[in-house]
């Protein structure tokens, strides 16, 4: 039986550290290279920050990532709703974390991944997982 692969949503620095090859982040690499395996849910935020934050390289590079898969790869380029970005704001997100958890929620997204430790620390006790690259890693195995 074929199991239904997890919707997650990747922040933009696992994409960043992961295509840079960080040193002080191999995780994120290493789930970039696993790809295949899980859905990825792309939203309007994400693109906006990869573009403003990688080399036409690296952006090249990402855009080759995702379309070997296209068939996992889901773009959206619609705006967050502004009421759900409020709601991820009460709840101590900054400005572009709650559209990032607003785009989650709207797209269905089963999970973020994400390397950044306020927004690890801002998202409790609600229906959108937030997981680390190696949480993610280990949801895999």
């Amino acid at each position: 039986m074929i199991t239904p692969r997890e919707r997650w949503l990747l922040d933009t620095n696992v994409c960043v550290f992961g295509l840079r090859r960080h040193p002080g982040a191999p995780e994120c690499a290493e789930l970039l290279n696993r790809i295949a395996e899980f859905r990825v849910v792309i939203p309007l935020q994400i693109l906006k920050e990869l573009n403003l934050n990688l080399t036409e390289r690296e952006i090249n590079e990402f855009y080759r990532l995702i379309n070997q898969q296209p068939e996992w790869m889901e773009l959206s380029w619609a705006r967050a709703a502004a009421d759900r970005v409020e709601f991820y704001e009460r709840f101590g997100c900054r400005k572009g974390d709650a559209v990032i958890a607003a785009h989650a929620e709207s797209l269905t997204a089963t999970a973020i991944v994400s390397e950044n430790r306020q927004f690890l620390r801002a998202i409790k006790d609600l229906e959108i997982n937030i997981l680390t690259a190696a949480d993610a890693l280990a949801r895999l195995a």
